[in-house]
């Protein structure tokens, strides 16, 4: 397939659709906040031209104003995303806005997603891409018109103020404006759900501290590589009760989740890369882990990750490889045991969100799971997605995994950043376990 070429139709800033009131125009930031990199998450959602047949509305590309109108609509709930960020402390909540892009993309969806891998990145504002850290508005939105007219949305929201939880309730929250600014011809603005309308608790949590560095993400001379990996849903299934199985007459366990089953399988194909031990940092939503809980839509990056050392290249076991589905089954329900024993320490209080505590002669593994968010349900009008991913290369660091639910909701798609050195060994590693499973 021929490399795509994208034309920019427009560029224009949106601002909320309602002024931000006096008293809210400073937003603090919480201590999780300041130490997390100014950097963009990405989500890319497409939408086939056919879904729109299906619900008797109009093609995408005659619906850019009510995506904009929506857009602005939304933004006054989640006013801190048309603000800036000022000396790692506040959000100066100014409504200058979000930048809004358009633009052409050459081709077919259908020819586009045969093989889509390496060609993500068109697809999102190069202002995105090319910067190592968001400096001026904290939200790029780029709609992508290809010619079938089918609609890929790109939504790259700053990390330093919203983590996947909130990024989520705002794009659902979205949604659901746009849609109630379709099914109406009043000249009122449609009421958003109180289910999706953020709240603001996590300064008063999680107070910020004075004068903390923004830290300024992670750079490296060698060359970075994402590769995109699907683990089956029956793969993940037969895992899941193998463990399940090992570890029924030694006490009570709860069944293996798919995440657990993949970020096993991850570390186990990591791990043997060098010989230094590995620290799992494993990202975990607080919300519903601490008491009393928080709303799904608190706003913020309301995360925090493991610390647990799980496993080295040097142990005798490792080292001789694996020789029996016994042995790997016995590391991995080892593996899930130290990570839901890290996670219950944070249900229970103990805390430390600087991230930086890697001590030397250890080597990081970073997970985090974009799963069970409900990303699949975000429906503008035009049905909802045929695929929901991110583009792994804008991270810039090594070592970062991320899973993905796939369209069916049982499989996971991974996309993992390591260097060009690690990813064939990894890739072989993660191969090999394949055929013992």
């Amino acid at each position: 397939m021929s490399t795509i070429t994208v034309e920019v139709i427009s560029r224009e800033t949106i601002k909320p659709s309602t002024p931000t009131p006096c008293q809210l125009k400073s937003h603090s930031l919480s201590l999780i906040d300041q130490y997390m990199y100014p950097i963009f998450t990405p989500i890319l959602l497409f939408y086939p031209a056919a879904a729109v047949l299906d619900t008797g509305y109009n093609q995408h590309g005659d619906n850019t104003c009510l995506v904009k109108k929506s857009l602005s609509e939304t933004l006054v709930h989640f006013y801190p995303l048309a603000g800036r960020v000022r000396d790692n402390i506040v959000v100066d909540c100014n409504d200058q806005g979000v930048e809004f892009i358009e633009v052409k993309v050459s081709g077919s969806m259908s020819d586009f997603l045969r093989k889509p891998d390496e060609q993500l990145s068109g697809l999102v504002p190069s202002e995105a891409v090319c910067t190592n850290s968001v400096r001026e508005a904290q939200v790029i939105v780029q709609v992508n018109r290809f010619d079938c007219r089918s609609t890929a949305i790109a939504l790259c929201v700053s990390h330093k103020i919203a983590d996947l939880a909130t990024v989520t309730a705002f794009i659902r929250c979205w949604a659901q404006a746009a849609i109630g600014i379709r099914g109406t011809t009043s000249i009122i603005s449609p009421i958003v759900s109180s289910k999706w309308r953020p709240t603001f608790d996590s300064a008063a949590l999680f107070p910020p501290v004075k004068q903390l560095i923004s830290p300024s993400g992670v750079t490296s001379t060698k060359r970075i590589i994402s590769k995109r990996i699907l683990f089956d849903a029956a793969m993940i299934n037969s895992v899941r009760e193998k463990l399940l199985a090992l570890t029924v007459d030694k006490y009570k366990c709860r069944r293996p989740t798919r995440v657990e089953v993949v970020s096993a399988l991850i570390w186990k194909s990591f791990v043997t890369l060098d010989s230094l031990p590995v620290k799992v940092k494993h990202a975990v939503n607080l919300r519903k882990r601490i008491n009393p809980p928080l709303p799904d839509v608190s706003f913020g990056n309301i995360l925090e990750f493991t610390r647990a050392v799980v496993g080295s290249a040097s142990t005798e076991k490792t080292t001789q490889g694996i020789t029996s589905s016994t042995s790997l089954y016995d590391e991995l329900n080892e593996f899930i045991c130290q990570l839901r024993e890290s996670v219950s320490k944070m249900s229970q209080g103990d805390h430390d969100f600087d991230s930086e505590d890697t001590e030397y002669g250890e080597r990081d593994l970073w997970i985090s799971s974009w799963c069970n968010y409900g990303l699949y349900d975000v429906d503008f009008g035009w049905g909802k997605p045929i695929w929901v991913t991110t583009v792994a290369t804008m991270f810039r660091m090594p070592d970062v995994f991320f899973m993905m639910d796939t369209c069916c909701g049982e499989g996971i798609e991974v996309w993992g950043n390591l260097f060009e050195e690690d990813m064939a060994n990894f890739q072989d590693n993660l191969s090999k376990l394949h055929h013992i499973i």
